[in-house]
């Protein structure tokens, strides 16, 4: 079943990694249908969307702020078990490169000539069928359990929210 709706091929692909279970993810035509299959098409059932803090969101008023830190916010629904997850500082890529950078390297490292030619990449359809989109994608995944990390941060955050679903506890969730 397809609870993750992401935005993008990049993001699929990244998610369904880091949840180690990529049929749990569904790409969306970009973030407003991400948001809206959260807040409507889901009908009030458990549902979590993964959005770039990119731009100015228009997140629905009944979805309440629960975590912040400067890399990621998350939303609950006021009443029902619905996430909406703003990964940043900007785009998937920049909170990609936030990790690169915590283990000095760089998207060049991978191959490419700049950080704008990842980003172009990363925005086609397949990402994952360029060599260096998915070392870099690798190396994250082989380093990121290394030491403490926003990647690792939210990795156990989806987990749990996955996990407990409607059993969800703030305040279980507050201590991860």
């Amino acid at each position: 079943m397809k609870l993750v709706g992401v935005e993008c091929w990049a993001d699929m692909y990244f998610f369904g990694r880091l949840l180690n279970n990529k049929s749990l993810i569904r790409k969306e035509s970009g973030d407003d249908a991400v948001i809206d299959g959260v807040n409507i098409r889901s009908k009030g059932q458990f549902s979590v969307g993964i959005v770039d803090v990119d731009k100015n969101k228009k997140l629905p008023s009944t979805f309440s702020q629960i975590y912040a830190d400067e890399n990621a916010q998350i939303f609950k629904h006021n009443e029902n078990c619905q996430f909406l997850i703003l990964i940043g500082p900007r785009q998937f890529e920049h909170w990609v490169n936030e990790y690169l950078k915590v283990k000095n390297s760089s998207v060049e490292a991978f191959g490419f000539s700049n950080f704008v030619e990842f980003m172009q990449k990363s925005k086609s359809l397949k990402p994952e069928n360029d060599e260096r989109f998915k070392n870099l994608i690798n190396y994250v995944f082989e380093n990121f359990n290394e030491d403490e990390n926003h990647i690792l941060k939210l990795k156990r955050q989806l987990e749990y929210i996955i996990e407990t679903k409607y059993q969800f506890d703030i305040n279980t969730f507050l201590e991860i």
